[in-house]
């Protein structure tokens, strides 16, 4: 199975436990410096091509660069109001409907972050829309899979 297959079955899966979800995958380059590559399947194309490339490192573009190279949980609850990241950032999300989300880190066997998993909703989202159980098991899973693929891409 493919990385971009293997990804795409988990997001489906727990997109059908967290109803209205769209969820995605970025994955960070080998010296955990720039975001190379993202996997959003139920998203256009054209949101995945924006986010390549982005250093990780301040000021960041969005969540998902912020969420790697802090190693920390980023939530936002309304894009409409955020100032954290990049105008830029907002608009793309907002215009491919999301408006809400949460970006967690994915960590290798070393503990450091080597991708992140992303949750969002096309509406304003409570804490509670972000079930911190159901993102733990898809970051851990994420990270099995994605660290399988940097050692066989080693």
């Amino acid at each position: 199975m493919s990385l971009d297959s293997a990804i795409a079955s988990l997001c489906s899966r727990v997109e059908a436990m967290a109803p209205q979800s769209r969820t995605g995958v970025s994955l960070a380059s080998k010296d955990r410096t720039e975001l190379v590559r993202a996997v959003f399947p139920n998203l256009p194309p054209t949101f995945q091509s924006a986010i390549k490339g982005l250093p990780m490192r301040p000021p960041y573009f969005g969540a998902c660069t912020a969420a790697m190279d802090g190693n920390e949980v980023i939530t936002s609850h309304d894009l409409t109001t955020e100032t954290r990241f990049d105008e830029r950032f907002v608009q793309l999300c907002i215009g491919h409907g999301i408006r809400a989300l949460q970006s967690r880190p994915v960590l290798g066997r070393d503990r450091f972050p080597i991708g992140t998993f992303v949750m969002g909703y096309s509406k304003p989202a409570d804490v509670r829309d972000f079930d911190i159980a159901l993102m733990e098991f898809a970051a851990d899973a994420i990270g099995t899979v994605l660290q399988a693929h940097w050692d066989g891409a080693a």
